[in-house]
């Protein structure tokens, strides 16, 4: 696992997330080892004769710790479980930038889209003729609708990707942190003699609480940004249902009758 990056590109936030889960991986081998290491050293107590029960009780609290600091880690990891597939707001982002292509072509189109681009005949009278000179300025309408559509496309897009970036920005570098520390503090309490647990293991504790506490942030705000989104979603589908941009309910098109 190496330390926390700002991800700019796809690649950096796969990076990212790959980087969480191994520190996900790693923490867990470290709590592992600490465990094993307390099981295999707590009852060679041959030399401890004259301190024996004062031991006890101390490798007794020790084993308490352990514990509660599995048991903090465990509660991590069911509750960051459901989002370790982040999506990809790149992606989002690309999206949007495609969106804004299709509104730059219909908005530069728009200027064609005129009574003179469209005069076929200036002696065309009757109701045909009325009705072509009319379709200009009915097509120009429909378009400024289908640029609308296209601003709120570009900004769901964008909004949702930044949310779901964000999040992670600001969680990975915390949880990145948290995990390097606590590879650092299982690390020290494996090499520690077992007079020193004490002192050792009350920082694996709070890293572990710290983990469990950063986990329900984050799903809150993962959460609080798809419920965000998908009222968003919900209002670009009502927005887009309102057809009254377009004078006959559809594109409008030139009929000869």
């Amino acid at each position: 696992m190496h330390d926390f990056v700002n991800p700019t590109d796809e690649t950096a936030f796969a990076d990212l997330i790959s980087n969480i889960n191994n520190g996900i991986a790693e923490t867990q081998s470290s709590l592992d080892e600490c465990a094993k290491d307390y099981n295999n050293r707590k009852d060679h107590i041959d030399w401890w004769h004259a301190f024996l029960d004062w031991f006890a009780r101390q490798m007794e609290k020790v084993g308490q710790e352990l514990e509660k600091a599995i048991a903090k880690f465990v509660e991590f990891c069911e509750t960051i479980a459901d989002y370790m597939s982040p999506g990809n707001p790149f992606a989002m982002f690309a999206k949007s930038n495609e969106w804004a292509t299709i509104k730059r072509k219909i908005t530069s189109t728009k200027s064609l889209v005129t009574s003179d681009y469209l005069r076929a005949d200036d002696t065309w009278k009757g109701d045909p003729g009325d009705g072509y000179s009319d379709l200009a300025g009915r097509q120009r309408m429909a378009m400024d609708t289908l640029a609308g559509y296209t601003d709120s496309m570009i900004s769901f897009l964008s909004d949702y990707g930044t949310k779901i970036l964000d999040a992670w920005i600001e969680f990975g570098a915390t949880l990145i942190t948290y995990f390097l520390d606590q590879i650092d503090a299982g690390a020290s309490f494996i090499t520690a003699d077992p007079l020193e647990w004490l002192d050792a293991v009350p920082k694996i504790v709070q890293l572990c609480t710290n983990l469990a506490r950063t986990a329900v942030s984050l799903t809150e705000q993962l959460a609080g940004n798809f419920t965000s989104s998908n009222r968003m979603s919900l209002q670009l589908t009502q927005d887009m249902s309102d057809l009254s941009g377009f004078p006959t309910g559809s594109w409008p098109s030139a009929q000869i009758v």
